[in-house]
């Protein structure tokens, strides 16, 4: 089985607001302007909101948004309170 890894690819992502961070892909092949492939939310955005199942919505990722949002704190682009209503 050979190696299914992309490598040299190019991934930006951006704090929208205390609950969500937006993820872009740049492709390497075209080199144009970033794709903005996923928006990914933390559950407190919608704290009394689910699907009719009780299923989260399909943007909520909990454990991915901490893992972006540490990546983000560190590089000091996290803005406490942005997008706050």
């Amino acid at each position: 089985m050979s190696n299914q890894m992309i490598y040299g690819m190019e991934m930006n992502i951006h704090q929208r607001d205390e609950h969500t961070i937006q993820v872009y892909v740049l492709n390497v092949k075209e080199g144009k302007k970033p794709h903005h492939v996923t928006t990914i939310e933390h559950s407190s955005k919608h704290p009394e909101r689910t699907k009719a199942n009780g299923a989260p919505y399909a943007r909520v990722h909990d454990n991915l948004f901490h893992v972006l949002k540490k990546q983000l704190v560190k590089e000091g682009k996290w803005e406490k309170g942005k997008g706050d209503s």
